[in-house]
């Protein structure tokens, strides 16, 4: 994988470039994907003229004997094969509707090695731990997510401008792919089949599979109707990074059509910072408010943006759940476990602001122990 980079780095600058360069190894999280620091050299004769006029890169190493064309999140079945690598064809889209996105130094297909603006370290998710030691965490932290929810704004509002363009970006794969009712249904089921069969017994849980289905399909056909818009997919607190007092939107090659709410849930419900039930109201008020205010259409009706919230609340964090456990199984990775019991607690928290779903609570506290922790 090393030498890939290298070879890499060989075609944009230089051999000697290539061969004095440090390569730091960062992983790839859930991704299969892996990204590694570039460390360039700097005292070479004569000196080297570097993107940016910056020291590092990153590089983003994608897997061999896999399609990389293909969303490891799943999409509609009758999404048509992308023609380029989708985070490089949503990321143009966003840089041209005036988003903040890392640069793309270089696409090298052939060795399967992208060349990218290295964001640094600072992940949303640091900057709420270092304000949760502040001397006023509380309003720090709402802050911090007030801002991310500008951003989700500003967002949301260029991709309606730019539909009513007459200049539209429309070679975007994310207007080609959405959140149908079948992609629902499939994440609802992922959770069903290794949140509770793989981990409790198919036997176990078969009594309660039609009575599962009929709320699943409850869920689907509501958030299915729902405003709908682009959303990024996972817009949460370590897909958010800030560099030179501006928050960047990395992560973003799985974007699609879906409910208008989908990305305020990511965020809002993330899997690695826990916002209590008051700060998530006082932040979903923010963002009824401001998009109000600039004219998102779905935000005139607060009841429905609420309700919606915790609709999608209840779909997202089952499939996390569900995800969890597959990533451990499959991919052989129990690092996401810890956040299992989580996902299940918002999804408590969400049925307990739901009219409806009293069929869903009895049978999540009869099957899901985490749901009555």
């Amino acid at each position: 994988m090393e030498e890939r980079i290298r070879q890499t780095l060989a075609d944009i600058f230089d051999s000697t470039v290539a061969e004095e360069a440090r390569l730091q190894n960062l992983g790839g999280h859930a991704s299969l994907r892996i990204y590694w620091r570039i460390h360039l050299p700097t005292e070479l004769d004569p000196p080297r003229v570097y993107p940016r006029g910056e020291t590092t890169l990153m590089a983003m190493v994608l897997p061999e004997g896999l399609d990389p064309m293909e969303s490891a999140e799943g999409s509609s079945s009758d999404a048509p094969r992308p023609r380029e690598l989708p985070f490089v064809n949503v990321q143009r889209y966003l840089a041209n509707i005036g988003m903040p996105v890392p640069a793309i130094d270089r696409v090298d297909m052939p060795r399967g090695v992208l060349i990218l603006e290295d964001l640094g370290e600072q992940m949303l998710e640091d900057s709420v731990l270092q304000a949760r030691a502040g001397s006023d965490p509380e309003r720090e932290v709402i802050n911090i997510y007030s801002e991310a929810i500008d951003l989700l704004i500003r967002f949301q509002y260029a991709v309606l401008r730019d539909e009513k363009s007459q200049s539209r970006q429309t070679d975007c794969i994310g207007f080609t792919r959405s959140f149908d009712k079948e992609l629902l249904l499939w994440e609802l089921d992922h959770y069903r089949e290794w949140g509770l069969e793989a981990q409790f017994g198919k036997d176990k849980i078969a009594p309660y599979k039609d009575r599962l289905d009929a709320c699943f399909e409850a869920i689907a056909d509501e958030l299915v109707h729902a405003p709908r818009t682009l959303v990024l997919r996972d817009y949460q607190s370590r897909n958010i990074m800030w560099k030179k007092d501006t928050w960047i939107l990395i992560d973003f090659q799985d974007a699609l059509l879906g409910p208008a709410i989908y990305d305020l849930v990511a965020l809002l419900r993330d899997s690695y910072v826990e916002l209590t039930p008051e700060q998530v109201t006082e932040l979903v008020d923010h963002y009824i408010e401001c998009g109000d205010s600039i004219d998102l259409p779905w935000c005139s009706d607060a009841h429905q943006v609420r309700r919606l919230f915790h609709l999608q609340t209840i779909q997202r964090k089952l499939k996390d759940a569900g995800r969890f456990i597959y990533i451990d199984r499959v991919k052989n990775n129990p690092s996401f476990l810890d956040y299992y019991d989580s996902s299940i607690q918002y999804v408590r928290h969400a049925l307990s602001q739901l009219d409806g779903f009293d069929e869903l609570i009895s049978i999540l506290e009869d099957v899901e122990p985490a749901f009555t922790k």
